[in-house]
């Protein structure tokens, strides 16, 4: 017999893992990051209006999606705070004067990257929030082109192949995150 401690922390690990959360996080933030490769690679690294405004367009898909599935299944969307933080990032983007200067130094996959970490921190959660680390690590690097004078053997875009390599460090991460989700609700212990 376990603790009711115990209990109730495999109930809220189960109730996670059948919401999918952090693989829909993770999901979704290299979709967002996969976006910013793409225009990094295509067109003028320079700053483009759109992404400013990222960070709160994909907390606002997250806070969507988990609405529309605790509609659909029944099943609370738990206290992610997702609505929270589009609106902060929403209002950063729009009303607080640095924020263009914010996104041209740091880039804006630092500010995905320190979401991630919130996030992950908040759940204990390694998986979201060593990604998250990373892209807070070299996101600057990437915007501010130091990447790009001092990674030359990456070919003509070394920033893109950067963000390229976190997007595909993502995209694994939401794979074992959705692995060890479906190894929790089939009972099996999560690895």
């Amino acid at each position: 017999m376990t603790s009711l401690p115990d209990f109730v922390d495999d109930v809220r690990r189960r109730e996670r893992a059948a919401r999918h959360t952090d693989s829909l996080v993770l999901t979704v933030h290299a979709a967002a990051l996969a976006a910013l490769t793409v225009d990094r690679a295509l067109g003028d690294p320079g700053f483009r209006w759109w992404s400013i405004a990222l960070p709160a367009i994909v907390y606002g898909l997250l806070w969507v999606v988990v609405r529309g599935r605790e509609r659909a299944t029944g099943m609370g969307g738990g206290r992610d705070g997702f609505g929270a933080a589009a609106v902060i990032a929403l209002a950063l983007a729009l009303f607080f004067p640095l924020s263009f200067i914010g996104v041209t130094m740091a880039g804006v996959g630092t500010f995905l990257g320190i979401g991630l970490v919130a996030i992950g921190l908040r759940r204990k959660s390694p998986l979201l929030w060593a990604p998250g680390a990373a892209l807070v690590a070299l996101c600057p690097l990437v915007a501010l082109y130091t990447i790009d004078n001092h990674v030359a053997f990456l070919g003509p875009a070394p920033g893109a192949v950067v963000l390229g390599l976190l997007t595909a460090v993502l995209a694994a991460c939401a794979v074992r995150a959705y692995v060890v989700e479906r190894r929790v609700l089939v009972g099996a212990p999560a690895a």
